[in-house]
């Protein structure tokens, strides 16, 4: 990952490992900063989510919309100071059993993000407009990664398909 000229020292960022392919959706681990271990997702949405949260968590990219919900419930006005637990090497040495994603969200305007994404197995870099930019990005290097003939890829795949 040294070869990938990565920013190691921005605070958000996020280590996609995906794992597998699950009834059409992608399943697997990210790592960033603030945890020791992986936290595992198990649909787009939740690794979404669980992204947004963290951003929020760290008040870096700061968010210019305020995201509405169905909750009513009251936000506390004091955060909590997120500190760094892991370092970004560490962060960096994860690896998906399908493919991997180092994503640097420069951006939280307009209600949705801006940022890089680099395709780790093949070094390829590509930046980003949207948080559905972002995932087309991703679902294209899944379908690329598929065509390609990865072994474990190939069986997981296949496997789901029955």
């Amino acid at each position: 990952m040294r070869d990938l000229r990565i920013n190691t020292s921005a605070p958000n960022l996020v280590n996609l490992c995906i794992d597998r392919i699950s009834h059409g959706n992608m399943e697997g681990r990210m790592y960033h900063k603030y945890t020791e271990g992986p936290v595992g997702f198990h649909t787009v949405q939740d690794c979404l989510l669980k992204m947004d949260a963290l951003f929020d968590r760290i008040g870096y990219p700061q968010t210019t919309v305020r995201q509405r919900n169905f909750k009513n419930l009251p936000e506390s006005m004091e955060k909590e100071e997120a500190v760094p637990v892991s370092d970004a090497a560490k962060v960096l040495a994860q690896s998906g059993e399908l493919v991997t994603f180092v994503v640097h969200v420069n951006y939280r305007q307009n209600a949705t993000w801006q940022g890089e994404v680099v395709w780790a197995d093949t070094k390829q870099r590509c930046r980003f407009r949207s948080a559905l930019e972002l995932l087309k990005l991703i679902d294209g290097a899944l379908d690329e990664a598929e065509g390609a003939g990865a072994p474990e890829a190939e069986e997981t795949l296949e496997t789901e398909r029955r």
